[in-house]
């Protein structure tokens, strides 16, 4: 199938970020294969077109694409997406008429409805005598009845920053009250990234330099050449819901921003 641009565009971007399929792999939390597969755009082998567009989304973010532009890119070779609809179940089996059909199948087939009446009644009877008729008993406590439904883990959020250079920069990086990149210089082209529990701190000489990827969100080039930039990121950030105004920035700011 002729290439439709998606995967070597994929690939440069890795191979500028210097970043190998596996520490991509580790960092995107997707395995070696499917990001092998995006790259070679054998979209056909993963496991379904709503993975494809997820993988796609996920892995373009991180190497600092634009996921939406990409997106479009595949639509247009494949088609939007197109909501799974589970197979409509088979109707009831039309059984033999009957000169009663318009009866319930009880009705049509029990012998007698006095017996049943009386059986009804002794039940009653026993059922009244015995107690469990009684309103005196209480339903058990909605406490007690979910305690015994223990709840699964939830695994703590990650934060995570990517960099990629576009002009010469010098970057501080602090991950979790630890330094990762001690005013070390950026040269163009070059990519980096980091993950931590907590916060990640960036401090830049210059702003405008230097594209942003935060827990997957492409922020840009933010702040301004002729000014120092610097900004503190947690793992809630850019990760608000889809109904708020504007995507949540960093908890520090800087007078480029």
């Amino acid at each position: 199938m002729r290439g439709i641009g998606i995967g070597p565009a994929l690939r440069k971007a890795r191979l500028l970020r210097g970043k190998s399929i596996e520490e991509a792999s580790r960092e995107t939390r997707i395995r070696p294969e499917y990001l092998q597969a995006l790259e070679r755009e054998s979209f056909e082998s993963l496991i379904g077109d709503v993975y494809v567009r997820g993988f796609l989304r996920s892995y373009s973010s991180y190497l600092g694409l634009d996921a939406d532009k990409v997106l479009v890119i595949y639509n247009r070779h494949f088609g939007p997406p197109r909501p799974n609809l589970p197979e409509p179940l088979p109707g009831p089996v039309r059984g033999r008429r009957t000169p009663h059909g318009h009866l319930p199948e009880a009705m049509r087939h029990h012998p007698s409805w006095a017996f049943l009446i009386g059986v009804a009644l002794l039940a009653l009877a026993v059922f009244g005598a015995a107690g469990l008729l009684s309103r005196s008993r209480s339903t058990p406590k909605a406490e007690t009845q979910t305690a015994a439904h223990p709840t699964l883990p939830v695994l703590p959020t990650p934060v995570t920053v990517a960099i990629n250079a576009r002009g010469r920069v010098t970057a501080r990086v602090t991950v979790d009250g630890a330094v990762v990149w001690d005013n070390r210089l950026l040269r163009p082209g070059q990519g980096l990234s980091w993950e931590g529990s907590r916060r990640i701190d960036v401090a830049l000489s210059r702003g405008g330099l230097v594209q942003l990827v935060v827990n997957g969100y492409a922020m840009g080039t933010p702040g301004s050449k002729r000014l120092p930039y610097q900004a503190s990121f947690t793992p809630l950030d850019f990760r608000r819901p889809t109904s708020t105004s504007s995507p949540s920035p960093g908890s520090g700011t800087s007078p480029g921003r």
